[in-house]
C-alpha cells in the first residue's frame, strides 16, 4: 500500500497496521472514547514509571497525555507482524519534540500490550503520569 497522509497538511504514514493506524487517526483527532474501544480489556501498558493496567487506567493516562498536549508528528521507523507493531516516532509533548519508541502486541484485533518510552529518559511532565 503506498503511503498516505491522514489529512491535507498531515504527516505521510507507511503502511501501517489497521489497528495502530487508527490509533494514530484517533489520538490525532482527540477521540479518547474511540482511542478506549481499541485497547483489550486486559491491556498492560509497560512504562518506566509504573504498569498501567486495564481500561480505566489507561483512560487516566491518556487523560494526562492530553493535558500535555501529547501529539505524532512522525513516524521515523516502523515495522508490523500480524500481531505485533514496533516503531520510533517524533512526538510533541508540551511544545518540545521528542523521540518515543513502542511496541504494540495485538490480541483480538485490540491492543493488548504495550511497552514504550522516550530515547531522553524519564522528564519531569511524565512523572506526573506516574
Amino acid at each position: 500500500m503506498p503511503e498516505e497522509a491522514l489529512e491535507p497538511g498531515q504527516p505521510t504514514l507507511p503502511d501501517l497496521h489497521p489497528v495502530f493506524g487508527r490509533m494514530i487517526q484517533l489520538s490525532m483527532a482527540g477521540d479518547t472514547d474511540g482511542l478506549m474501544e481499541l485497547y483489550h480489556p486486559e491491556v498492560e501498558w509497560t512504562r518506566f514509571q509504573k504498569v498501567i493496567r486495564g481500561r480505566e487506567e489507561v483512560r487516566a493516562l491518556l487523560d494526562e497525555y492530553a493535558k500535555l498536549g501529547l501529539t505524532f508528528v512522525e513516524v521515523n521507523e516502523y515495522v508490523h507482524t500480524d500481531d505485533t507493531v514496533m516503531t520510533r516516532s517524533t512526538m510533541a509533548v508540551n511544545g518540545e519534540q521528542i523521540i518515543a519508541f513502542g511496541a504494540y502486541v495485538i490480541r483480538d484485533d485490540m491492543i493488548w500490550r504495550v511497552f514504550g518510552a522516550d530515547e531522553g529518559g524519564a522528564r519531569d511532565w511524565w512523572a506526573e503520569t506516574a
